[in-house]
């Protein structure tokens, strides 16, 4: 592969691991709703996907709540958790010190709002030409809708794209669009080093 032109970077799990402050506002704004959610059923239904896509699943206990609703409680919620949320510090610095050659998207199935709050708290605003967010696009990871919408935005092709993804479906999504793919993860505190795909 040539030099990329543009860096795809997802956010959850791969830029910040936010894991943790998404399982408490959720779990907080489903009690509301009269469901209690587990961890481990948490991770297993809902972990890197978009609210309206495991929202219906988590509120058929509840018949009678709206996963809107409950979507919009939880980003209201979601500000005061983000100190249970911690950055990539070397993706973070990759991205910084590469800005003056490459042109730099978020593409995440999360919502505008909360991916705008993540990126406040942690003062990475600067990181990015061109957010896309699950607010963008009708179907989500790991359909590769966002990530043409963004190569679209930039002017780039596939070809001239570096994806950064930490989980099955993101890494589906960038291969689904066509870019060549690093996928990141988390261990203890600290991002695990990347493997190609």
């Amino acid at each position: 592969m040539s030099a990329p032109k543009a860096l795809l970077v997802d956010l959850d799990g791969t830029l910040v691991d936010t894991s943790t402050a998404n399982y408490l506002a959720y779990a907080e704004a489903l009690a509301a709703a009269g469901v209690t959610v587990r961890r481990e059923r948490w991770d297993e239904v809902a972990e890197g996907r978009n609210w309206r896509d495991f929202l219906p699943t988590l509120l058929r206990e509840a018949p009678g709540a709206e996963p809107e609703q409950v979507a919009a409680h939880k980003a209201r919620l979601y500000p005061a958790k983000l100190a249970h949320s911690f950055v990539n510090e070397a993706l973070a610095a990759l991205i910084r010190g590469g800005r003056a050659g490459w042109r730099t998207a978020l593409v995440t199935t999360a919502s505008a709002a909360n991916a705008a709050a993540v990126l406040r708290h942690h003062r990475l605003e600067d990181l990015f030409d061109l957010l896309v967010t699950g607010s963008d696009v009708e179907r989500h990871k790991p359909f590769p809708d966002a990530y043409r919408l963004a190569a679209q935005r930039l002017g780039v092709e596939a070809r001239d794209c570096l994806a950064f993804e930490d989980s099955d479906i993101g890494v589906a999504a960038a291969l689904a669009f066509g870019a060549p793919c690093l996928r990141v993860s988390f261990a203890g505190g600290t991002a695990r080093s990347s493997t190609g795909y």
